[in-house]
């Protein structure tokens, strides 16, 4: 089990407790829409944030589709283990790791846009970027773009963030993912937070949707002092014009867990998964690199 470090960002806090009766409500409905080739087809909310915008990740240009946030995870181990529970897991999860990726490198476009300019900023963007370096920990100077911001303020590839999901919620399976929309071992710290894990004294936080957690897992990485390496080694690799790969960033993670082989169990996971997790996404032609 994962000993991650919490979220910070005030947007995204943890609920105090989970709520059972919609979670087997939600998941004899979604149960029910599995297809013949198992792959899992969730509804989409009429309500569901529309993001049209196409914007440049690190996996994709991708044209991020209107989202049901899926507020109770689907039993999966209603679904064959193997081929089918796969598909379904994946189905839900990585349109929504594209989706926040989109959000997070629409934020950064803005920023190197506004940085590469002649003009000075207007006040409504003096605003905006003042939110930005708040809501990533950075102190700012008054209509300063740092670096330090920019390597905060960047995506993470989408096979590493689907390889931790399966690795700490075993495919979606675990309790603590299924009554918690946690799928990343995020752990709180404060007294009666979250939830209990089963024989520890560990709580661990929950979250109002599954996209709610997959963006307190990004900004988690993007914040937090524990994961420093990894936003310095995405940041290098970027400037020399790498490719910025799930390879090379799951070598920062010595600090997520407390499993001595967890890279290794990682990269193994990966390479039995690398090409079905692509498959999911949205392919693009363009995709050879890292952003700005």
């Amino acid at each position: 089990m994962s000993r991650s470090f919490p979220s910070f960002s005030s947007r995204r806090q943890c609920r105090q407790r989970a709520r059972p009766d919609r979670l087997r409500r939600a998941m004899a409905a979604i149960t029910g829409g599995i297809l013949m080739l198992g792959v899992a087809i969730f509804p989409i909310a009429s309500s569901a944030e529309s993001l049209s915008e196409t914007v440049t990740t690190l996996d994709a240009r991708i044209q991020p589709p209107a989202l049901d946030p899926v507020n109770e995870l689907p039993n999966l181990n209603e679904i064959k283990a193997g081929p089918e529970r796969k598909a379904a897991f994946l189905s839900m999860l990585v349109p929504l790791v594209q989706a926040e990726n989109a959000r997070i490198q629409s934020d950064r476009n803005w920023l190197v846009g506004v940085r590469s300019r002649i003009n000075p900023m207007r006040p409504d963007e003096k605003r905006r970027l003042a939110r930005l370096c708040d809501d990533y920990g950075v102190t700012c100077a008054p209509g300063e773009i740092s670096q330090v911001l920019l390597s905060r303020v960047n995506t993470v590839p989408l096979e590493m963030v689907v390889i931790q999901a399966v690795e700490e919620s075993g495919w979606g399976t675990s309790r603590l993912a299924r009554e918690s929309n946690n799928l990343f071992g995020m752990r709180c710290f404060s007294k009666g937070c979250g939830i209990a894990q089963r024989g520890t004294s560990r709580r661990f936080q929950i979250f109002d949707s599954v996209r709610d957690g997959v963006g307190a897992y990004l900004h988690n990485l993007n914040t937090h002092r524990a994961y420093a390496q990894l936003r310095d080694q995405r940041a290098a690799l970027a400037a020399r014009g790498k490719s910025i790969s799930a390879e090379k960033l799951i070598g920062t993670l010595h600090n997520y867990s407390t499993s001595s082989n967890y890279q290794q169990q990682l990269l193994s996971l990966l390479r039995t998964n690398g090409e079905l997790i692509r498959d999911h996404g949205i392919d693009d032609p363009f995709a050879s690199g890292s952003p700005a």
